[in-house]
């Protein structure tokens, strides 16, 4: 990628996959950047994701493949149990990793943490903005700076839209999802190396277990309002409590900071205005329902970044025009898939579980790879530079 301005100074607003992917890909083209993350510190853990389509290649392109194979969680299969446990179906990693070419299995939190210790960029916990003005950007802690470009890469709540494209376009899909991780080796050693799920109508809990004898844990259940609970742990407790399998076990050790949040999408017409421009679930978010969220926020930050070494004049319209067909492809996909992954009926249930069973066949198998992979060609060009710029 051609070198930038070495005095071009960024501001990217996130300290997650999109915004770290950003700083990587904008550092390496010149620019002088800054991370901001509002957190008090590096988010670790979150929900098992399966990583692969163009992100998988922008991580080869960053170098990045080796060390993420060092986190791939060695998951076996998913199955689907019921309340006693006992195996309903199951999809093995072969025949999934048959549908979805690359796929390299790991909590979020691992992919951000890869990038992370690859980025040389300053990152300022604890911070956000409270002002945007163009290019002059207004602080949480008062103070304020100039910046040739803003980066909002601040996720579904992004305070960078809210405070430059206004409080509108978060599409709420009916649902809350929750995630954590319990230390039992007990419970670990019971779960195993594969993704097991008991599913009832409107109601999900999968559990894997993770390295060091730990147990993640992700629940997923429909609601009429986005409104988020005042006590997320005892909401949970109330809400799966009657179903069996692992649930008490799980639900006597929910920590009290759950991660809990709506299950959105976000749906804009434009990615940008002056010298702001979003990247990631900030402008895009197509949900846990959709997956594809890290491999986009991945490819949407390399996108961005060779526009902008293609030429400043024109080049967010340029990255909005190659990114937006996917992330829409993904979204529409999201909303039809609701049914089958938080199923409303127990007919629904048999299907799914069904289709698992069948999924050693290859017509099967084109089935689903023709429903879940998004549309992304012409995403990434082949002229795209390698991982290994200076």
């Amino acid at each position: 990628m051609p070198k930038s301005n070495a005095q071009q100074r960024a501001l990217i607003v996130g300290a997650g996959i999109a915004g770290l992917a950003s700083a990587w890909w904008l550092e390496r083209a010149g620019w002088d950047v800054l991370v901001v993350e509002k957190a008090p510190s590096f988010r670790a853990g979150g929900y098992m994701i399966d990583f692969f389509g163009p992100g998988h290649e922008v991580a080869r392109r960053m170098g990045l493949l080796p060390a993420l194979e060092r986190r791939r969680a060695p998951i076996s299969s998913v199955t689907s149990v019921d309340s006693a446990g006992r195996r309903r179906s199951e999809i093995s990693t072969a025949a999934y990793e048959a549908v979805a070419d690359g796929v390299i299995s790991l909590l979020r939190g691992d992919l951000a943490s890869v990038i992370r210790d690859d980025v040389r960029a300053s990152i300022r916990y604890g911070t956000t903005v409270s002002a945007i003005d163009d290019g002059l950007v207004t602080f949480s802690d008062g103070s304020a700076d100039e910046f040739d470009l803003v980066v909002g890469a601040d996720g579904v709540h992004s305070r960078v839209r809210e405070l430059v494209f206004g409080p509108s376009f978060v599409r709420y899909l009916g649902h809350h999802v929750a995630a954590f991780s319990v230390q039992d080796p007990e419970l670990s050693a019971r779960i195993g190396y594969r993704y097991q799920m008991l599913t009832v109508p409107h109601r999900m809990i999968g559990c894997y277990a993770v390295r060091d004898g730990s147990t993640a844990a992700l629940m997923l259940y429909r609601s009429a309002s986005p409104e988020l609970p005042a006590d997320p742990a005892a909401d949970l407790r109330s809400r799966f409590g009657d179903l069996g399998w692992v649930a008490p076990s799980l639900l006597s050790v929910v920590p009290e900071d759950v991660y809990h949040d709506e299950v959105s999408q976000v749906d804009m017409q434009v990615w940008h205005r002056g010298k702001v421009v979003l990247v990631g679930d900030a402008c895009g978010a197509v949900s846990l329902f959709a997956g594809h969220g890290a491999s986009l926020a991945m490819t949407g930050a390399c996108v961005l970044a060779e526009e902008l070494a293609a030429g400043l004049d024109g080049a967010f319209d340029r990255y909005q025009a190659r990114m937006k067909p996917a992330v829409e492809h993904a979204q529409e996909f999201g909303r039809r898939f609701i049914g089958w992954m938080a199923p409303s009926s127990a007919w629904r249930i048999s299907l799914r579980d069904l289709a698992f069973r069948l999924s050693g066949l290859p017509v099967v198998r084109n089935l689903i790879r023709g429903s879940v992979m998004p549309d992304v060609d012409g995403v990434l060009t082949p002229a795209a530079p390698a991982g290994t710029a200076a």
